[in-house]
């Protein structure tokens, strides 16, 4: 009996409380200052999934664009087949939806160099087509919502240098927005974005981010839900649109963990009310028959974003860890990092690595949204979902785009483009930007022949894959 009130005692002394201590040794944690603040801010600072701790952005520096796409960009393509897309007598007019990655972010930014070299921009190349406008921001401002480069990487953990010359300029407001473009439109992804934005994009009342951006197309934005798309079909009759729907939304989620099994638009959308996909936007776009392609959803664990801080490279190194979260206000739950987990990256997370990179006992208490446990881990599969995209695209004759494939294949290592090139997708590879989340030029022209594969497949088309070394060569691209 006493051995048994013994070991009671023992399990209740060793179950976490609010009393847990963050871990020592290490140095102190440096908070933001104002100071520091005022020299990073900016309206599109969000655009980076670290952009919202100035504590992680240094310097603020000056670049020029690096690459020569314009030459590539008008260097001639074979004639391009376009199988059954076409009837008779049509000539090809593409449009594009979504996010971030058809946006053209890359590197924590938009710039005019990242547009140009955006998938979509390189698909209108190597199909030939003449009317595919991007919305470039102008020559004077190359370097467009500035972006962010590496910099003292060697230890291994992540920091930023934000090149700000030559940005574009913001209206003032609260918060400020960007100017209206007003040249011919056919990108109109954004950053968080999707089609459903160009219907409520002044709904949200919490996505600064959005409202900065949304005047940039703000002609096309309805009065009336009804009205979307009309504006656009009258502008540019597409009969061919690219849908990358998905993808950011369920990055929003996995930063928002406390929505990880819940119903979410996010995660769930209108899935979990019917059993498939039934976004109005989706339908809006596609409601002649147009033809197109759709993506599914990549891991989020293949994205050097999620793996900047691993539970798992500590677990190597034999240290203790004791690593317990919120659950309900009380730190009762503890992270077993044995099992699939994660832990969102933030600043506080960078200051734990790096100072417990000499060794010793880490124990830490996190909040529920900074892990996401192996419940969450099983709950954001996006498998389930794909299978939903794919049912929706037979059911209007779309073209799917696997990026869940390609994006784990890349992550396992010894993926090769067709012409040999060895493809690194960790956080200092050729294949991902500095945001750890959005591809650079390489990457984008690889995802371009993952499209025209998917387009010549489905649609018995004959569009020419890019010969990715002479892309490389051409525009001195160097990682």
């Amino acid at each position: 009996m006493k051995k048994m009130l013994f070991l009671l005692a023992l399990i209740g002394c060793n179950q976490p409380g609010n009393g847990w201590p963050d871990p020592v040794p290490g140095l102190p944690f440096e908070v933001a200052t104002a100071e520091d603040s005022a020299r990073t801010n900016s309206p599109f600072m969000r655009i980076h999934p670290m952009g919202h701790y100035p504590e992680m952005i240094h310097d603020n520096i000056e670049q020029q664009p690096m690459l020569k796409i314009e030459e590539w960009l008008s260097s001639p393509t074979s004639l391009a087949d376009f199988g059954r897309i076409l009837k008779p007598g049509q000539e090809m007019e593409m449009v594009a939806f979504g996010g971030g990655l058809t946006a053209g972010v890359m590197n924590g930014g938009i710039t005019r160099e990242s547009q140009q070299t955006n998938y979509t921009n390189l698909l209108a190349h190597q199909m030939g087509i003449k009317n595919f406008e991007m919305p470039l921001f102008d020559n004077e401002h190359y370097n467009g919502t500035g972006y962010y480069v590496y910099r003292n990487t060697e230890s291994g953990y992540p920091q930023w240098d934000r090149v700000v010359n030559n940005t574009i300029p913001t209206l003032p407001g609260d918060p400020p927005t960007m100017p209206e473009y007003l040249g011919k439109i056919s990108n109109y992804a954004m950053p968080d974005g999707r089609a459903e934005w160009l219907i409520h994009g002044d709904a949200c009342e919490n996505c600064e981010l959005n409202k900065t951006m949304i005047p940039w197309f703000k002609r096309y934005i309805p009065r009336y839900s009804s009205q979307a798309f009309q504006k656009i079909r009258e502008d540019v009759p597409y009969n061919f649109a690219i849908l990358d729907e998905f993808f950011d939304r369920w990055m929003t989620g996995i930063r928002l963990t406390g929505q990880i099994g819940m119903y979410d638009i996010a995660f769930n959308g209108s899935i979990q009310l019917s059993g498939k996909i039934t976004d109005y936007a989706l339908n809006g776009v596609l409601n002649k028959g147009q033809k197109g392609v759709i993506f599914t959803v990549p891991r989020y664990q293949d994205l050097p974003y999620m793996n900047w801080y691993s539970s798992q490279e500590l677990a190597n190194r034999g240290w203790g860890i004791y690593i317990s979260f919120n659950r309900n206000g009380n730190a009762d739950q503890l992270l077993d990092v044995s099992r699939p987990s994660s832990m969102i990256p933030s600043a506080k997370l960078h200051h734990l690595f790096e100072n417990f990179s000499r060794g010793g006992e880490f124990r830490v208490n996190f909040q529920d949204v900074e892990v996401i446990d192996e419940g969450e881990t099983f709950s954001s599969d996006p498998r389930p979902y794909n299978g939903k995209i794919r049912e929706y695209a037979a059911e209007k004759d779309l073209a799917v785009i696997d990026l869940f494939d390609l994006y784990q294949r890349i992550h396992q290592g010894g993926y090769k483009t067709d012409d040999g090139i060895e493809v690194d997708g960790t956080a200092y590879g050729n294949f991902f930007s500095s945001d750890g989340i959005y591809p650079t030029p390489f990457g984008q022209a690889i995802i371009t022949n993952e499209v025209i594969k998917a387009i010549n497949k489905h649609y018995g088309a004959k569009i020419p894959l890019i010969d990715i070394a002479e892309f490389v060569r051409k525009t001195e691209f160097q990682k």
